[in-house]
């Protein structure tokens, strides 16, 4: 008996730290890029958790910009 137990204790413990990281792009800063062009975009925040929107000028910037919140949320937001 004492063995299950720890064998479900560690087999719990193992679950929370087994749960990935968010990719590299939904960790970087948001870049709204070098140029002045007007393109609505999302971005994932990683200091509040969701997806933001914000103005991307069409060139420059980095990964974390998604055409639309959903696309955002398919890639950053964890279940």
């Amino acid at each position: 008996m004492k063995t299950l137990y720890i064998l479900l204790v560690l087999a719990l413990v193992g679950a929370a730290f087994a749960q990935s990281d968010p990719p590299k792009n939904c960790v970087d800063d948001k870049k709204t890029g070098m140029c002045r062009a007007y393109f609505p975009s999302w971005y994932y925040n990683k200091k509040s958790g969701k997806c933001e929107k914000f103005i991307y000028g069409g060139c420059g910037g980095n990964g974390n910009r998604y055409k639309s919140e959903d696309d955002c949320k398919k890639n950053c937001v964890k279940a």
